[in-house]
């Protein structure tokens, strides 16, 4: 049975800019993430869309009077998370990013710097002259798929799995997501890109999450992100 979305809104300020932020049970990390994205000197407007969080992550985010907060009430899914954030949003430019502060917040600038040459772009963590820290796994992973991405739909990426990223409007609008669990990356990718539009990248300090445990099931989500990029690459699918 799926839960009807409930959202609640405190008196959200005009922004420019709409961050989307998805949220599963991170309340160790919210306040210092909304530290640190608050001390911006940025026209944001933070939208959470938490899918379920059991650990007093909901209680804290009602709290906040400078937030927009959808509650899914289940675990939908890492993917609709997102697409519903991106539907609750109205600025012309969007920002996505993991509330785990793995993905600094203080390279949005970087993002919408990026963003007045191309529709969307990237937060690479692999442009960084930095090694990145990384289980081999996941890093020939997203290698592989990065690649396939690139062939299928002529892009030049480093890090399609990246969880940071930024939009103009104009390249989601009027795109339909059906995908609700990490796949998502995939299908929002490869829609954009169909579009015509050059997916961009900037390099990002990443900083691998130092509380609870990534959502993520590797091998099994490779598989099904092999899957969508190829049925995407094969027809109109918006």
């Amino acid at each position: 049975m799926t839960t009807a979305l409930h959202t609640t809104t405190a008196n959200p300020p005009v922004a420019q800019i709409d961050v989307v932020v998805p949220v599963l049970n991170e309340l160790d990390m919210l306040p210092r993430f909304l530290e640190r994205v608050r001390a911006l000197p940025l026209p944001l407007h933070l939208i959470f869309v938490d899918n379920g969080s059991t650990d007093g992550t909901l209680p804290f985010l009602r709290e906040q009077t400078d937030v927009q907060l959808i509650e899914h009430g289940q675990n939908l899914g890492y993917g609709r998370s997102l697409a519903d954030g991106l539907l609750a949003s109205t600025a012309p430019r969007v920002i996505i990013l993991d509330a785990d502060c793995e993905y600094p917040p203080e390279a949005i600038p970087a993002l919408l710097t990026a963003l007045e040459q191309t529709a969307m772009v990237y937060a690479s963590r692999f442009l960084n002259a930095r090694q990145v820290a990384m289980a081999p796994l996941r890093r020939w992973g997203n290698r592989g798929l990065t690649a396939l991405f690139n062939l299928l739909y002529g892009q030049q990426l480093t890090d399609l799995y990246t969880g940071m990223k930024a939009l103009r409007r104009s390249a989601f609008t009027g795109l339909t997501f059906t995908r609700g669990g990490f796949e998502h990356v995939m299908e929002l990718s490869a829609k954009v890109a169909r579009r015509g539009v050059h997916i961009g990248e900037v390099p990002v300090a990443y900083t691998p999450r130092q509380t609870g445990r990534s959502k993520m099931q590797h091998v099994p989500e490779f598989l099904k992100a092999v899957g969508c990029l190829l049925y995407y690459r094969g027809g109109c699918h918006d």
